[in-house]
Parts: C-alpha cells; structure tokens; sequence
C-alpha cells in the first residue's frame, strides 16, 4: 500500500493539472486585474474563480474544497486583504495564500509571511515569478492534501488491528525483540509471532522499516 500511495504521490506532484480538483482562487475589487490574470491562469490551464468581494468570498469559499491557492489583494472596501488574511487564519484555512497588491511594503510582507502567507508580490508581478509562486503553492496544497487522505486511509487500516494487534506492532515499530515483547504483554513468545505477522498482513507492511514509516504517516 505504501509504494502504491507514493506513486500516486510523485505523479499527481509532478504533473499538478492533472489534478481535475485544482482551483486558483482570487480576491481583488479590481475587475481589469481580475481579467487579466484570469486570461493568464486559464492560458496555463488552470481553472479560475474570481471573487471582486471579499465578504462574498468568505460566505462561499467553503463551497470550493478543490486544491489550488488564493492570489489576494490588500486594498479593498470593507474588509482589507490583511483583514481577509486573519480571518482565514483564525477559521483555519488550508490553501496557500499569495499575496498579490500594488499597495504593500517591506514591513507588510514579512508580517504577512510570518503569520503564514506562501508569498507576497507587487503588482504588476513577473509573469516567470508569478508562475513560479502559483505552481509551488498547488504543489504545496497537493502534497497537504494527500497527507491528509493518506492519514485517514492508514487510520481505517489501522483500526482494522485487534487491541492486542495494535499493541504489539507498537512495541515491534520501537525496536522490540519478540521475547522482550511476550515478556512486556504476558503472552508467549509464539503468539507475538502470530499477531505481528496478521498485522503487518493487514497494514501491507514487509518489515519494521515500512511498519516505523507507516505509524510516522498514522501520527504525523
């Protein structure tokens, strides 16, 4: 199972529009600009949603779970691109944010990316660099979001396991001799044998390295 996943894994990084799940979201009261960089995307092959409100955006983007990023200006009536950035923080929102204003500063930038913004550019941006940015913040979301499948998929294998099954993979994936285990849990030697090898059955798992790799993906 480990292979298979990793596989799927490289593909989909590498060849992100392949992904039909893919959305590049943006967030500017500017329409021209909207246009413009909606043409640019598409032309890349990126599908585009385009909010000119940034309290409209707040009431639908949970409608829109496809991967992708947001590209997010700062001047803007009623709510601010720094505003909208805060409100997303605190309602835990997954995709990467690039900023993307022709009313920003130093200062502004480094608050923004340390309060978690994948970038921060100046308008009108590099093509070359704004490609580059958009390409690394979907590859980054891709990658979130398949550890995050992968977690819920080694989590219903794992609960597949007995009690006891659980207990003993646990005490293997730590470096445990099988003896050191019966003599941890009470059991007989013969009977560690028994549970590890239905359990590393059930996980897909060959040995203690891919046992410790997939307790690593359960936990991380």
């Amino acid at each position: 199972m480990t292979v298979i996943l990793e596989a799927t894994e490289r593909r989909i990084l590498q060849n992100p529009l392949e992904n039909p799940e893919v959305l590049i979201r943006i967030v500017d009261d500017n329409q021209a600009t909207c246009k413009s960089l909606q043409f640019f995307l598409e032309a890349l092959g990126y599908e585009v949603r385009i909010w000119n409100d940034p309290e409209l955006f707040l009431k639908e983007y949970k409608e829109n779970e496809e991967d992708g990023c947001l590209l997010l200006d700062i001047r803007m009536p009623r709510i601010s691109g720094l505003e909208l950035h805060d409100i997303l923080i605190k309602e835990n929102f997954r995709l990467p944010i690039i900023f993307l204003t022709g009313h920003g500063d130093v200062e502004m930038a480094v608050d923004s990316v340390k309060k978690g913004a994948f970038n921060f550019l100046l308008k009108p941006s590099n093509e070359k660099k704004l490609t580059e940015t958009i390409e690394a913040a979907v590859k980054l979301s891709i990658e979130n979001h398949l550890k995050e499948n992968n977690k819920t998929i080694y989590r219903e294998v794992f609960d597949s396991l007995t009690p006891r099954e659980k207990e003993v993979v646990r005490l293997v994936a730590q470096g445990k001799l099988n003896k050191v285990i019966a003599a941890d849990l009470n059991i007989t030697e013969k009977t560690v044998q028994q549970h590890r090898s239905v359990a590393c059955h059930k996980l897909s798992v060959r040995n203690v390295a891919e046992l410790v790799e997939f307790l690593k993906v359960l936990e991380g």
